[in-house]
């Protein structure tokens, strides 16, 4: 009979496969409290540049109101309300920059998040003797090793990954 289930190695403690599971599964079920690296992300945020953008529209907006309410239309009065608009405009641009650098410097981690995925999916879990092994080398992990293959900063200066700076 043909088994669908991909054999797994088995456990290095016991030599058995029968409560052998892939990590995922171990996790998913609660078995094994390890959780698989986090996707990079961009930590860039817009907020300031929003609030800074809002603070000037506003106070190009009040001095519209004083010009249209007012007899005289002053020329400073333009040029102050011209000068916020186009600040406010340079800083939605400086914005978008920021948000641009944060998402490339997130896809420049890519490479190692995939090496902690490839250690995430390769590595086993034997349910019996509650260790996490390696199938390739066939042997036991501690928590702290087992930690280490999935931590992306370790990876980095232990595989000697680096990553290039955008300036």
């Amino acid at each position: 009979m043909v088994s669908s289930r991909r054999q797994l190695s088995p456990c290095p403690v016991c030599n058995r496969t029968d409560q052998v599971k892939k990590l995922q599964t171990a996790s998913d079920s609660g078995e094994l409290h390890i959780a698989p690296p986090p996707m990079p992300e961009p930590k860039a945020t817009m907020m300031k540049y929003i609030i800074a953008g809002m603070i000037l529209v506003g106070i190009g907006s009040f001095l519209i109101l004083i010009m249209v309410s007012t007899t005289g239309l002053e020329l400073i009065q333009v040029v102050i309300t011209l000068l916020f608009i186009v600040i406010a405009l340079l800083l939605s641009a400086l914005a978008i920059r920021h948000i641009g650098k944060g998402d490339e410097e997130a896809r420049q981690r890519y490479p190692v998040w995939d090496l902690a995925m490839a250690n995430w999916n390769r590595l086993l879990y034997c349910s019996r003797d509650k260790v996490v092994f390696d199938p390739q080398i066939r042997k036991a992990l501690s928590e702290s090793s087992t930690r280490d293959l999935l931590d992306m900063e370790k990876l980095e200066s232990t595989q000697g990954i680096q990553l290039v700076a955008s300036h």
